[in-house]
């Protein structure tokens, strides 16, 4: 059984609701430098759950902050938006972030290259009586190494080489469960009911990854709509993003979605920010990120962000680890 804390105290004093918790202790760990306070934010017992590996507790989250503080020591997590439901006893966030950073030190795709780089990640956060109990982290790490200047084939290839058995089982494991139940019941920590976004983010996750319906497409999207992949990849208006689907279709013509995760807010009279967590499994039939087809199971966990005004997208955030894509399409023993 997981393990009950009592009310962080520290968090109770110092923020008073998720935003203000999320966007402080991101600036505390990160660009104070207080990486020990992980300890004090985060649960003992932790799962951090991502493409490139599975963390367990807050000390070695403290390690791997620390080593990626000694490749990026001028990282700073520049919050875009939070996304949340419930409060700190009891609540949810989904943090975007744009992180500005040099490349000063190793990392594990290689020595350091001097480079100035800029990437998208989000941390979707469960949070039970002021600390973060359990974490998705998703990152952009294909527009990473092509910033540093790696080539994207090696890097995978490194990658597949560093799956742990342990993360080998969680992949096969969420493979599984998405194909034989990709309708399954959405998780909403911190509501009593089900988010009033969660059929409207259904309809398009399916419609962009499994469908590919040009007037659903249409009808959920504004003409100008801008959907952004990465600081450094993005993709302007209803033809384009359409365009940019089809092909993640082509090379998972059989995927299944399941959508995990949603919460939502509203802005203005007439719009809502929305975050859903979503995964796709499927077998690698057709060429992406200059592979060709390789027969194997590929597993995605990835989240969306969406700025929705009446009814319609005008801005989306996609963010999944098309590296771990590659990594498990390379990786020999799979």
């Amino acid at each position: 059984a997981r393990q009950a804390f009592p009310m962080n105290k520290t968090a109770s004093k110092q923020y008073q609701q998720i935003v203000d918790f999320i966007l402080g202790i991101t600036f505390e760990i990160w660009e104070q430098r207080q990486v020990e306070s992980i300890l004090d934010f985060y649960g003992a017992d932790i799962d951090v759950y991502s493409l490139e590996g599975l963390t367990h507790g807050a000390g070695m989250m403290v390690k791997q902050t620390e080593a990626t503080l000694e490749a990026f020591p001028d990282r700073l997590l520049l919050g875009d938006d939070v996304i949340w439901s419930g409060d700190l006893a009891r609540g949810f966030s989904s943090h975007r972030i744009t992180s500005p950073m040099t490349n000063l030190g190793p990392t594990a795709f290689g020595a350091a290259t001097g480079k100035r780089v800029l990437t998208m990640n989000v941390a979707d956060c469960e949070i039970t009586d002021g600390r973060i109990t359990r974490e998705w982290l998703l990152r952009d790490n294909l527009a990473l190494i092509g910033q540093l200047g790696f080539d994207t084939k090696t890097a995978a290839r490194g990658m597949a080489e560093r799956f742990t058995p342990e993360l080998s089982h969680w992949l096969k494991q969420e493979y599984s469960r998405v194909m034989a139940n990709p309708d399954s019941t959405v998780s909403t920590i911190g509501e009593s009911d089900m988010d009033p976004s969660e059929p409207f983010a259904r309809q398009l996750l399916k419609n962009n990854w499994l469908d590919g319906n040009k007037e659903i497409l249409e009808n959920l999207y504004a003409p100008y709509c801008v959907l952004h992949r990465a600081p450094v990849r993005t993709v302007s208006g209803q033809q384009e993003i359409l365009k940019h689907y089809e092909n993640w279709r082509r090379a998972l013509p059989s995927a299944c979605l399941s959508l995990d995760h949603v919460c939502s807010q509203p802005f203005n009279s007439n719009g809502r920010h929305i975050a859903a967590r979503w995964s796709i499994a499927g077998t690698h039939e057709g060429p992406f990120a200059g592979l060709s087809a390789t027969g194997k199971p590929i597993y995605i966990v990835g989240v969306t962000h969406w700025r929705v005004l009446d009814g319609r997208v005008i801005t989306e955030w996609t963010v999944f680890d098309e590296l771990a894509m590659l990594a498990q399409a390379l990786n020999e023993h799979s």
